[in-house]
């Protein structure tokens, strides 16, 4: 009997560890279970988080990029009124000073009459166009035209604004290829419109049309 204590005590000693690793070995499994299941769940929470900041601020791009978009089209209608409202000013100024020439034009008539002067001259009309002073029927207004190019044009008897607007450019042409190879360089293309304009003192479209030429051309 003691014999079979011995050896169940001796069988117990030998088999205790292999039990005591059989109990350790599934708590431990268990533990680090629980640990990655938790770091799976928080991971997951993570991503949610920055799944809905993503959106939160992609939405907030959009709201930004649609208020450019308005802020830029108010800008070009600003910008709009702006440039139409400049020239209204150059048109009210024009118009300005045309009055006050003929208002001296008329003062001058008054004086020379109230004085008996018989065949008083009377002052031209002078306005200014683009920063520069041009009397009635200046050809020089026409931007391509100088004074030697104008002298061509009376001795040719193109003397005024409305004469010029009525003839071709072919005919105006003709006039300056006659005068020689320093004439014949230019190109009289836009002149009966640009003439026509100042006939009718259209003076916003004659400046228009002069910013997109270069030279008269």
């Amino acid at each position: 009997m003691l014999l079979s204590y011995i050896l169940l005590q001796s069988t117990f000693q030998q088999d205790l560890p292999v039990g005591l690793a059989l109990c350790i070995l599934p708590f431990i499994l268990g533990w680090l279970a629980a640990m990655m299941f938790y770091k799976v769940n928080s991971l997951r929470g993570r991503i949610t988080e920055l799944e809905d900041s993503t959106t939160n601020l992609t939405a907030k791009v959009d709201s930004l990029h649609t208020e450019n978009t308005e802020l830029r089209v108010k800008i070009s209608q600003l910008e709009a009124s702006v440039d139409e409202q400049s020239g209204q000013i150059r048109k009210l100024k024009n118009e300005l000073l045309i009055c006050e020439s003929e208002r001296t034009d008329l003062e001058t008539q008054i004086a020379a009459g109230g004085k008996g002067a018989k065949g008083a001259k009377v002052a031209e009309s002078v306005f200014l166009f683009a920063g520069t002073k041009y009397k009635k029927d200046d050809l020089k207004i026409v931007e391509g035209i100088g004074p030697k190019i104008e002298e061509l044009l009376h001795k040719a008897g193109i003397y005024t604004w409305e004469s010029l607007s009525e003839s071709s450019p072919d005919r105006i042409k003709g006039i300056l290829d006659q005068a020689g190879n320093e004439y014949a360089i230019h190109d009289p293309g836009s002149w009966p419109q640009q003439a026509g304009f100042a006939a009718n003192h259209d003076w916003d479209m004659l400046k228009k049309l002069q910013d997109e030429l270069n030279a008269g051309k």
